[in-house]
């Protein structure tokens, strides 16, 4: 495929699907400001791995919608997915992401923003072309909501030294986990198979929350090269992330006094050897574990184990 990554290289035929979603996403782009369209495709070029897409065709397998449909569905989700993005990158002032350098670094903040705004556009011109009802995916509208509502908390929450477990896992249940519920359960609510929506939601949540404690395990157990971002960039933002939150629980006065005084390093050296890694990923693992329990009781054949399979293995990458 198009991408530069070898996550689905063992799924061939998913590769290729995927591959297939990449070019229907280039083909909707259809702006006329070249500076826009250069910084769009440049960020679908950057190597992401198509996660909710690919997860949204997995679990479409289990529906009989058309070819066409759930290209188109797989295609918005992930236009859905770039425009938060790039507009993350605006608001966090990041120069890179998967090793290159960020829209908004490369053409500025306005172009970042007129880029985003296009890619939501984008979404429902696509899916009102295939003839995907609105209608149908209006109880899921809440999930953009609360996927804002996930960003606005981890806002309002930056530099809290005395944030709870509970708050991180709220802010992120919108954050990340919203857009994997609702790629894993769109094609069955348009379906009209509510029994699977429901499940694929739940496991889509669970998905998403491990998927994202991970990300925040690998800040601190990773490096810059592997994860082609720098480390530390969240904390000295004032994010604190799993990782940050247990050690802070472990030893709440030196961990707070070296993040206070902005002794970046030490705080990284101090995370790496307490116990906060160790009990970051064990979080991680359970919620992996609530998907695997969930996924053990859709319709029997490959496709759940491929599924499975897959859900294990976000578990143990390393970027």
């Amino acid at each position: 495929m198009d991408v530069k990554n070898t996550f689905w290289k063992d799924y061939p035929a998913l590769e290729k699907q995927l591959s297939r979603v990449q070019k229907l996403m280039k083909s909707h782009v259809l702006i006329k400001n070249k500076a826009i369209k250069a910084a769009i495709f440049d960020i679908f070029d950057a190597g992401g791995k198509m996660l909710r897409p690919a997860y949204l065709l997995l679990f479409a397998e289990f529906t009989d919608l058309a070819d066409e449909e759930k290209l188109a569905l797989a295609a918005s989700v992930e236009m859905m997915h770039t425009a938060t993005l790039v507009h993350d990158d605006v608001i966090d002032r990041a120069d890179t992401r998967r090793g290159v350098p960020t829209i908004s670094a490369k053409y500025g903040p306005e172009i970042a923003v007129y880029a985003g705004d296009y890619l939501f556009i984008a979404v429902f011109k696509l899916m009102s072309e295939h003839s995907l009802e609105l209608s149908n995916l209006s109880k899921n509208i809440g999930s953009i909501e609360r996927l804002l509502g996930g960003e606005l908390g981890q806002l309002n929450q930056h530099f809290d030294l005395h944030q709870t477990l509970d708050a991180y896992l709220e802010n992120i249940s919108g954050k990340t986990g919203e857009l994997f519920a609702l790629s894993a359960s769109v094609a069955p609510l348009i379906a009209k198979n509510n029994s699977l929506a429901n499940r694929a939601y739940k496991i889509g949540m669970n998905i998403g929350i491990a998927f994202q404690i991970m990300d925040d395990y690998l800040d601190y157990a990773a490096s810059a090269q592997q994860l082609g971002k720098p480390v530390l960039e969240d904390i000295k933002q004032g994010i604190y992330s799993a990782p940050v939150l247990f050690a802070l629980q472990e030893n709440f006065d030196e961990l707070a006094t070296l993040i206070e005084a902005k002794r970046f390093d030490e705080v990284y050296d101090f995370i790496r050897h307490s116990g906060a890694l160790s009990a970051t990923k064990a979080l991680a693992q359970s919620y992996t574990q609530s998907a695997l329990t969930l996924i053990d009781k859709l319709p029997k054949g490959e496709n759940r184990e491929r599924i499975a399979e897959i859900t294990r293995k976000l578990l143990e990458r390393t970027l």
